[in-house]
């Protein structure tokens, strides 16, 4: 059987149009996919974002803290870091160490002070166990601090106080003023 040339343009010619619409449907498509991996957009005002953030400061006499965070963000032109979900852990000259915890937190970068809020939870490494609203910690005085009602608990007594100071080269732990203990 053959072919005459008519045919054989016809054919070519629709092998051609065939050819080009599956190439302009696959480009399309491809065009109007949306990517799986969108890049987030950070808000204006914040220059970094971390997830799983860690920073260890090593002080005098190899006392050092660590701060952890589910998520930080760092502002560059506030000298600012704030953390979600935030945990310190402070080990003292004296190796004493203390695990602290809190929802939010921040820390002045230039003076290396924090401060962590919500559900507040301190924990020594014997097991006493402090509660309160709010924690700082002052760079300049190596002490961690708070002037909001403090709850310290273990196996034998429930102290009650208002404030706290926990002193980083020492490892000096006192509760302020209105102390009130209870023994089991």
């Amino acid at each position: 059987m053959k072919l005459s040339k008519k045919k054989i343009i016809l054919l070519s010619v629709s092998v051609v149009v065939l050819a080009a619409a599956v190439v302009l449907t696959v480009v399309i498509r491809a065009i109007n996919e949306k990517p799986k991996n969108i890049l987030k957009i950070l808000p204006d005002h914040v220059d970094l974002q971390i997830k799983d953030f860690i920073y260890t400061e090593v002080g005098e006499a190899n006392a050092k803290w660590e701060v952890k965070a589910h998520t930080a963000q760092y502002l560059k032109k506030q000298n600012l870091a704030l953390f979600d979900q935030v945990q310190i852990k402070l080990t003292t000259a004296g190796k004493k160490v203390y695990v602290m915890t809190g929802n939010k937190g921040q820390m002045l970068t230039d003076k290396k002070d924090i401060e962590i809020k919500g559900d507040v939870v301190i924990v020594s490494e014997s097991g006493d166990r402090f509660t309160t609203d709010y924690l700082k910690y002052s760079d300049a005085e190596k002490k961690f601090y708070t002037d909001a009602p403090v709850v310290m608990e273990n196996q034998r007594m429930k102290i009650t106080g208002k404030g706290l100071s926990l002193f980083m080269n020492t490892g000096e732990l006192k509760l302020l003023s209105s102390v009130k203990a209870k023994i089991n």
